[in-house]
């Protein structure tokens, strides 16, 4: 496996503890004494801690088993050996991320400066080119200027937008998992807002069922914990491009997806 699928398998391990936890990114922060930024690239798997320490101190923080805690280490090593068999063998592994301006650079023979003298008569030199250039520029602009042009007008290019994930809903309850028809009893909402209470008043208009195909942009780890009818609950949400919503997105727990796309933490 990739360097990156090595990250994704690990971070997604710790968000499965965080979930069972149901424990927030501030709390785990003050229990595991690392930093809430920190923690949220973890289970994002934007940044692989350097030591294990860290790891073993969010984990039990979440409460996580002796046999949970040897699987984590052992998904930990493989994301920091597959990182170390990346790294260019001119360039130690610890150097990898670091800043381009941190490696020394080898030292360069020192060229002594020209005599002022000769620099002066280099830039006179240069003057009547210089004074060609500009002067045939100025002409070449006026005649395109008088003339009507027969070519096409290049638009503007727009800035692209952010990529999406494919995520596709589910529904736990077993009638609305094998009904054929969207009946308005299996619907599910989308809230407005991921950290205020997910009810009817925090919905937006658009319904969705089992099995509809949403895009999501980015995920957020400390919204409004749900749980499903199983008693399974979880504080994170996607937020999903919707054009008919307000801002033009909306929210869905995680919990009603047995997806895991890959998408970046919402700012």
């Amino acid at each position: 496996m990739t360097h990156e699928e090595e990250i994704e398998r690990f971070a997604a391990r710790l968000r499965v503890l965080k979930e069972r936890a149901g424990t927030s990114f501030e709390a785990l922060a003050k229990q595991s004494g690392i930093s809430r930024s920190s923690l949220h690239r973890y289970c994002s798997g934007t940044k692989l801690p350097v030591g294990y320490g860290a790891v073993h101190a969010f984990a039990r923080a979440c409460g996580a088993t002796g046999e949970e805690l040897r699987e984590l280490h052992r998904l930990w090593a493989l994301a920091s050996a597959t990182r170390s068999s990346q790294a260019s063998p001119e360039r130690p592994a610890e150097l990898q991320d670091a800043e381009p301006e941190a490696i020394a650079e080898p030292s360069q023979p020192v060229v002594p400066a020209s005599p002022p003298r000769l620099r002066l008569r280099t830039a006179w030199a240069l003057l009547p080119a210089a004074f060609l250039v500009a002067t045939v520029a100025i002409i070449t602009v006026m005649l395109r200027t008088d003339q009507k042009s027969d070519l096409p007008v290049i638009a503007k290019s727009k800035p692209e937008a952010s990529a999406t994930a494919a995520i596709r809903v589910f529904n736990i309850e077993g009638d609305c998992k094998s009904q054929k028809e969207r009946l308005p009893a299996c619907s599910m909402g989308l809230a407005r807002d991921p950290r205020l209470k997910y009810d009817a008043d925090n919905v937006v208009s658009h319904r969705v069922w089992h099995n509809d195909v949403l895009r999501v942009d980015c995920v957020l780890y400390d919204g409004d914990r749900v749980e499903d009818e199983t008693g399974v609950g979880t504080t994170r949400w996607f937020r999903v491009r919707l054009d008919r919503a307000p801002g033009g997105h909306a929210w869905l727990p995680a919990v009603r997806s047995h997806d895991n796309p890959v998408v970046p933490v919402c700012a």
